[in-house]
């Protein structure tokens, strides 16, 4: 599968201090009515979870950063899954030390500051479906 699709709108913003990443990401969306297209977000958070999926056991194996970092990259993807707007969202973080850390982003993200950029894109967006070969909901792939 693959989708051609138009900038339709920009959308920026400042999420919620003290809110969860995940959850204000998706409240910007609705706020602004977006349903397809890219996210991209700076800023700090107070503590974080991150994870990666593991292939062989099917299941994201996740970690917790107890500490201040920096949002050094955090992007993602917005589409449908199970009927709902879903941003897939993978962040790079860096503690004081300079060194980095990324993966998916879980709730459990603490916002100290976060700056927002959206693209929607025109269009229907793709619906995220059970992949059986990798055991996660991906959008269909090319035939």
């Amino acid at each position: 599968m693959s989708i051609s699709a138009d900038v339709k709108r920009a959308h920026v913003g400042r999420l919620k201090a003290g809110g969860d990443l995940a959850e204000e990401v998706g409240r910007f969306l609705d706020r602004h009515g977006v349903r397809f297209g890219v996210v991209s977000i700076i800023g700090a958070l107070a503590k974080a979870k991150l994870g990666s999926y593991h292939f062989g056991e099917r299941v994201y194996k996740t970690f917790d950063i107890d500490h201040e970092s920096e949002i050094l990259h955090c992007t993602g993807n917005i589409s449908t899954l199970d009927g709902k707007t879903f941003a897939h969202l993978h962040a790079t973080l860096s503690g004081e030390d300079g060194r980095a850390f990324g993966g998916h982003v879980f709730p459990g993200c603490a916002i100290h500051v976060a700056e927002c950029v959206v693209l929607e894109f025109a269009g229907e967006p793709p619906v995220r479906q059970d992949d059986p070969q990798t055991g996660l909901k991906l959008w269909p792939a090319e035939s």
